[in-house]
């Protein structure tokens, strides 16, 4: 069985999920597959290997959760999840990732349970 893995877009996401204070991420609705060998396809229940951008790896975490969002109701576990203090703050962190979207631009917010550091 291969290793799942996923990378996100700064080493500082990534030290945010270590020190077990990111739960959540989100993703363009065709992003949900295989990209490359350190970003898999997201699966609910699976176990993924984190890496820094080095491919280096970090932590292991596993998908609790994936739920189908709109640009104009962001949920508040989402925002939490993602280290808000609130959806207008979450649209304002985005706002770039996700190419000035409209209200009606739809995402896959994901959520998980960081298990254990790597050292």
């Amino acid at each position: 069985m291969q290793e799942k893995r996923i990378q996100f877009v700064s080493d500082h996401l990534v030290d945010q999920i270590v020190q077990g204070h990111k739960t959540a991420s989100c993703e363009w609705l065709d992003q949900l597959g295989d990209e490359d060998d350190y970003n898999h396809a997201l699966i609910v229940g699976e176990y993924y290997t984190v890496y820094k951008l080095d491919k280096t790896p970090a932590c292991k975490i596993r998908i609790l959760c994936l739920a189908l969002c709109m640009w104009n109701d962001i949920p508040e576990r989402l925002w939490r999840g993602e280290t808000n203090t609130s959806a207008e703050e979450f649209r304002d962190d985005h706002l770039e990732y996700f190419d000035n979207p409209t209200d009606e631009f739809e995402f896959v917010a994901y959520y998980f349970k960081l298990l254990n550091q790597i050292k």
